[in-house]
């Protein structure tokens, strides 16, 4: 009886070995977000950070909501949304009390198309934006004085380079 226990214990530790799963880990890059850089309208090369520069998106609460990026910044990500084809974002300079000037919103509009790809089990699906075009929304008083791409049309596939110029 003892050598039937010792059996069934062994099989059943056997068993158990064979039906876990390896751990898998994502290293895969994820879905990728819009980089901005900021450049000088003067000099087109150079680049000129924000201050005080807020970004909200339509659309999506979160970390982007009513959040300030940061007091000083020359280039942004943002999130796109992937339940939609466009994403609307307001990006506003905002004003100083001790230099009596107010909140300046501009509007960025961008249209794409979606392509879903399926990195690995560990990863899930990742979402690239192929087709992409990017507009200022015009009004009487933008602070953003051009928007330029990076390529036309945009393909958004990853994460290395700005794809979107804006000069102030």
């Amino acid at each position: 009886m003892k050598k039937n226990l010792i059996l069934i214990m062994t099989l059943l530790f056997l068993l158990m070995q064979l039906s876990c799963e390896r751990d898998e880990i994502c290293l895969e890059e994820i879905t990728p977000k819009l980089i901005i850089r900021f450049y000088n309208e003067n000099n087109p090369n150079e680049f000129k950070s924000v201050p005080l520069l807020k970004v909200n998106i339509e659309g999506i609460d979160g970390d982007y909501s009513n959040e300030t990026v940061t007091t000083l910044t020359d280039s942004i990500a943002i999130p796109l949304e992937v339940a939609n084809n466009k994403t609307r974002f307001i990006l506003t300079l905002q004003g100083n009390d001790i230099e009596g000037t107010e909140d300046n919103l501009d509007t960025i509009a961008v249209i794409y198309t979606q392509q879903d790809i399926f990195i690995s089990r560990a990863c899930g699906y990742k979402t690239v934006f192929n087709e992409a075009g990017a507009s200022l929304v015009t009004d009487d008083d933008n602070w953003i004085k051009g928007l330029e791409t990076k390529n036309d049309p945009l393909q958004i596939i990853d994460e290395n380079a700005a794809h979107v110029k804006i000069y102030h």
